[in-house]
Parts: C-alpha cells; structure tokens; sequence
C-alpha cells in the first residue's frame, strides 16, 4: 500500500555575498489524509519554514506547488520582508522573465 501522501515542488531565491541563485527542491510529505487541505497546507508551510529557517544563505523569496496524485491542489508564493525589497521585485522580475523566454 502507498502512504498518503502529497508532493511539494519548492523553488527557492537564495542570495550569498554577490551571488544570487534558485535552487528547486522536490519533497515527497506524508500526511494522514491528502485531501484534508487544512492537514496539507499546515504541512507544507512547516516544511517551507523549516527549510528558511536551516537554509546557509538569505532567502529572499520562493514558490511552492503542491500536488496530490499529480494534480496541483495549492501554490504558496513567499518573500523575506526583512531583505531589501527593490532587490527581491528586480530579482522576482529577471525570474518571471526567465521562464517565459524559457517556454
């Protein structure tokens, strides 16, 4: 038998020094029941928080897409409101552009 689960897909914008970069992240969540939403979208922000919390560098912002059996149930977008904010928008746009060159 397959354990409830969820799948979370997290992009995260980390800067160190003058660098700036995206890491992603696949995380696989075992929850009691994937269709409990409440049950789902504490355990997303949990892990989210726990990953800010332990990341080496400073997070300026990030996404995750949460899936349950390969259909997206819930997308979280998150910022650090302590970095500099003109920093974090030039760097979401240059993201956001990114991706749609990229397609």
């Amino acid at each position: 038998t397959v354990m409830p689960r969820f799948e979370m897909h997290l992009m995260v914008a980390e800067k160190s020094d003058d660098k700036f970069e995206t890491v992603e992240y696949d995380i696989v969540c075992f929850v009691k029941d994937p269709t409990d939403m409440k049950e789902v979208q504490s355990s997303a922000n949990e892990i989210i928080s726990d990953h800010l919390e332990n990341a080496g560098n400073v997070v300026l912002f990030g996404t995750a897409v949460v899936e349950v059996s390969g259909e997206e149930i819930l997308n979280i977008a998150f910022q650090n409101k302590d970095a500099d904010q003109e920093e974090v928008n030039s760097i979401m746009d240059l993201c956001v552009l990114g991706e749609e060159t990229i397609h």
